[in-house]
C-alpha cells in the first residue's frame, strides 16, 4: 500500500481554514435558505389572512359575488378566490375556475403548491356556512430569494478563491517559528559549534514553550555528553594505570622469572593488588550504572541495623573512633542497598581524609518530615571552592596525594546520585575547628 505523501505545516493549516471558512459559508447560506422559506410562508399567510378578512366582512347572500370576488385580489399576481354560500352555490374569481383545477391535481406541501409554472399559498377558512378558498401567487416572492440566494453564491465563490492565498499566507506565517526551529535543530545535528540552542519566538504561545522545552533538554543533554566524555576520559585514566603495571609485571615474571624465582611472589602480590583496584572500580561503575534505573516502589524498612552493620565493616579496616547517635528504631522507605551506599561511602570517605587518631560521628533522625543523616569528621576540610567538584566522577581534591588514598574517586558521586534519585538534597559545611560534615537531608512521603 503506497503510502500517503507527509503535507507541510502551511499546507495543513491552508486546507484547514479553507475548509472550514467553506462549511461556514455552506451553513450561512443554509442557514438563509430555511429563514427566507419561512418568510416566505409568514408572508403569503398574512396576504391570504388579510384577503379572507375582508371577505368575512362582506359576507351575505344577497350579494353576487362573481362580480365582488374580483376586487379583492391584485389582479397582476394571477391570484384566485372562491366562495361557496350555505346553499351550496361555489363562486369563482377571474380564471379562478381553471387555477383551482390545476391546483387541485398538483401535490401539496403543506399550504404550498406548484402548478401552471406557478407557486401558489392556498388557505382555506368557513364563516357562517360560507366557505373561503384563496390561492395567492408568490412567485415574485420566490424569484427574488432564489436571486438574493444566487447572488451570496457567486460572492461565497469570490470569497473562498480571493480567501485561498490570504489563508495561504496567514499559514505560512503561523508556521514559521517551526520552520525556522526545523532549520535550527538540523543545525543542531550538523554539530555546528555556532548553534547552542534553537530561537525562542513570542507567539504562538505552544510553540513558545515546545521551544523552551527543547532548549532545556539540550542544555541537559550537552551536560550529560560532557559529563559521559570527561567520565570516559577519567575512566581510562584510571584503569590505565593498574592495567600498564600489571602487563609490565607479567613482562618481568616472562622474562626473568625462571632466572630469578624470588620476584615471582612479589609481583603477584602487585598483581593481585592492582587486579583488586581494577575489581571495585568496575564495581563502583556498575553501582552508579544501576542507580538511575527506574524501580518499584521501596517499602518502608529499619535503618538502623543498616547504620551498625556498616560501621562495624568499616571499624575492621580503618582504625578512627566512629560513635553514633542513632534513635532505637527508625523507618522510612528505602531501598536497603542504596541507604547502605550512601552510609558506607560516607562514613568511610570521613575515614579515609581523617587522621588515625581522630573521631567521627554519624547521626541519624527525622526532623520536620525529613530523614536527616550527618557524618562529621576532624579531617583535613574542604575548600569552599571545590564543594560542588566533589561529587563529580573520579574527582580527587588533593591531587598531590591521592595515589596514597585507597580508593577510586566514585564514593562521593555514588552518594549524590542515590541522595538524587530520592529527591533529596547533600550538604557540606565545616565541622570546626577542623574537619567537614556531610548532611544528607531525604523527604518522608506521606
Amino acid at each position: 500500500m503506497k503510502q500517503a505523501k507527509a503535507k507541510t505545516t502551511t499546507q495543513q493549516l491552508t486546507y484547514l481554514f479553507v475548509s472550514l471558512f467553506g462549511t461556514i459559508l455552506i451553513l450561512v447560506n443554509i442557514t438563509f435558505l430555511i429563514i427566507s422559506s419561512g418568510y416566505i410562508y409568514y408572508q403569503a399567510d398574512q396576504q391570504s389572512e388579510q384577503v379572507i378578512d375582508a371577505v368575512k366582512q362582506n359576507l351575505h347572500s344577497k350579494y353576487d359575488w362573481s362580480e365582488l370576488l374580483d376586487l379583492y385580489l391584485a389582479k397582476q399576481d394571477d391570484d384566485a378566490i372562491t366562495l361557496t354560500t350555505p346553499q351550496g352555490r361555489t363562486y369563482y374569481s377571474e380564471d379562478a375556475h381553471e387555477a383551482f383545477n390545476h391546483i387541485q391535481q398538483q401535490r401539496h406541501y403543506k399550504n404550498m403548491v406548484y402548478s401552471n409554472k406557478h407557486i401558489y399559498f392556498l388557505k382555506t377558512e368557513k364563516e357562517n356556512g360560507f366557505q373561503i378558498n384563496v390561492a395567492l401567487n408568490i412567485d415574485k416572492l420566490f424569484h427574488l430569494i432564489i436571486w438574493l440566494f444566487c447572488t451570496m453564491l457567486v460572492i461565497n465563490l469570490l470569497a473562498i478563491i480571493i480567501s485561498i492565498p490570504l489563508i495561504r499566507r496567514f499559514s505560512h506565517k503561523w508556521s514559521r517559528p517551526i520552520q525556522t526551529m526545523n532549520t535550527e535543530i538540523q543545525t543542531i545535528q550538523k554539530n555546528e559549534p555556532t548553534q547552542k540552542e534553537i530561537t525562542v519566538p513570542t507567539n504562538p504561545l505552544e510553540i513558545k514553550r515546545l521551544a523552551q522545552s527543547f532548549n532545556s533538554l539540550l542544555a541537559f543533554q550537552n551536560k550529560a555528553l560532557a559529563r559521559e566524555q570527561q567520565f570516559v576520559s577519567d575512566a581510562s585514566h584510571e584503569l590505565k594505570t593498574p592495567i600498564a603495571a600489571i602487563r609490565g609485571h607479567v613482562n618481568l615474571i616472562k622474562r626473568h622469572g625462571q632466572a630469578k624465582p624470588e620476584i615471582i611472589p612479589q609481583s603477584l602480590d602487585y598483581i593481585d593488588a592492582e587486579s583488586r583496584k581494577i575489581q571495585e572500580l568496575v564495581n563502583e561503575l556498575l553501582t552508579l550504572g544501576r542507580i538511575d534505573r527506574p524501580q518499584s516502589l521501596a517499602k518502608p524498612i529499619n535503618l538502623i541495623p543498616i547504620v551498625k552493620e556498616v560501621i562495624a565493616e568499616i571499624h575492621t579496616v580503618y582504625p578512627q573512633s566512629i560513635h553514633t547517635k542513632l534513635p532505637d528504631q527508625l523507618n522510612f522507605a528505602i531501598q536497603e542497598n542504596d541507604f547502605r551506599n550512601i552510609v558506607h561511602n560516607l562514613v568511610e570517605n570521613a575515614a579515609k581524609y581523617s587522621p588515625a587518631d581522630s573521631a567521627i560521628k554519624v547521626t541519624l533522625a527525622k526532623q520536620n518530615d525529613q530523614l536527616l543523616l550527618e557524618v562529621a569528621d576532624h579531617g583535613q576540610g574542604i575548600a569552599l571552592q571545590n564543594r560542588e567538584k566533589i561529587f563529580d566522577r573520579f574527582y580527587r581534591e588533593d591531587q598531590a596525594h591521592s595515589s596514597k588514598i585507597k580508593g577510586s574517586g566514585l564514593g562521593l558521586a555514588i552518594v549524590k546520585a542515590e541522595v538524587d534519585k530520592y529527591h533529596g538534597q547533600i550538604k557540606v559545611t565545616d565541622n570546626l575547628p577542623q574537619g567537614t560534615i556531610f548532611t544528607v537531608v531525604l523527604p518522608i512521603e506521606k
